[in-house]
């Protein structure tokens, strides 16, 4: 019998705090941080949101620590993020995974929810 698990992960981000650490970070950070796609022409308020939510994917789908480049976060025409796995993750075990990123104040918040193969 093949189990099923639902996984979430979600992440906080306070953008001025995020604002501070890509100034200090500079280039090199946002090259370790985000695909050319992802930050090419992008705001930190942006910026924060693609953070925040590769962060949850990371706690919901127990990814490799320190490869921000094994999921992008992409758009769709009418704005709804989405994930998109580098070909180098074994997405097998992913049957559906849902992105919601949400901006108030000084926070984005992510979430992120899996369901997978046990």
């Amino acid at each position: 019998m093949n189990r099923l698990e639902v996984k979430t992960g979600i992440d906080l981000v306070d953008l001025e705090e995020f604002y501070r650490s890509l100034q200090s970070g500079g280039e090199a950070m946002r090259r370790r941080l985000f695909h050319p796609s992802e930050s090419e022409g992008a705001s930190v308020e942006r910026l924060a949101g693609i953070f925040a939510a590769k962060e949850a994917a990371y706690k919901a789908l127990g990814l490799p620590e320190g490869d921000w480049h094994v999921i992008e976060v992409r758009h769709s025409p009418q704005g709804r993020p989405y994930l998109v796995f580098a070909p180098e993750y074994d997405a097998s075990r992913v049957l559906s995974c849902d992105l919601s990123i949400s901006h108030h104040g000084g926070y984005v918040v992510a979430s992120v929810v899996a369901l997978l193969r046990g």
